[in-house]
């Protein structure tokens, strides 16, 4: 993946900020020493310093510099990605469908994606299908409540919704199901770092082995 804007990752490197900091102090120096002829010093420092940063910029070092820094904007990135999925998964787990094979299919999603998170936040990484996948079962469950609520109007009110609940009832149930086998497989494919034991075993939960 192609670095964007590389000379700024470099100045804000640790490498920039000490040629930064040995530079004012030679400023100083010179302002010191050569008192009355601020001008030419500061001309000189400002030369001194360009000239560093364009060699550093352009050598080996300073190329490692700049991967160093995107790297770590990616895996800043990443962790904020798994910290949304992560609320999203929060807001599901407090949901209270009032329905016993919802709430055992959305326990078995929130193992699911759980453990998915933990992997995610130990090899720093996230797959975006998984992050959909949970974000569609948030949809699914505000849906079933949705349509719940106004069902008890119905029934309050004597207007019969003849078997569209439970046509509601058994798509919600299959989706969630769905989408928790879905991010077991995003689990294994899109994870790097996964060890032995823990593929097999994710392997095994697939197969309904467990």
């Amino acid at each position: 993946m192609a670095v964007q804007k590389p000379f700024l990752l470099y100045l804000r490197s640790r490498l920039n900020v000490t040629v930064a900091v040995a530079s004012l102090a030679a400023l100083v120096a010179g302002l010191a020493l050569f008192r009355g002829n601020a001008l030419p010093v500061l001309g000189a420092v400002v030369v001194l310093y360009a000239a560093l940063t364009a060699l550093l910029f352009l050598s080996h070092r300073g190329a490692g510099v700049v991967v160093a820094e995107a790297d770590r904007d990616r895996a800043a990135a990443d962790r904020r990605k798994i910290d949304e999925a992560a609320a999203v998964r929060q807001r599901i787990s407090v949901l209270r469908l009032g329905d016993e094979d919802l709430r055992l299919a959305v326990e078995n999603f929130l193992l699911v994606s759980g453990q998915y998170l933990e992997k995610a936040q130990s090899a720093g990484a996230w797959s975006p299908q998984a992050h959909e996948r949970i974000r569609q079962v948030l949809e699914i469950c505000q849906a079933w409540l949705g349509e719940k609520d106004e069902s008890s109007t119905e029934k309050r009110y004597g207007t019969p919704d003849g078997d569209e609940n439970a046509d509601v009832h058994g798509r919600s149930l299959a989706a969630i199901r769905e989408c928790a086998m879905a991010i077991r497989k995003h689990t294994l494919n899109d994870l790097p770092g996964l060890d032995g034991t823990e593929r097999i075993g994710i392997i095994e939960e697939m197969e309904g082995k467990r």
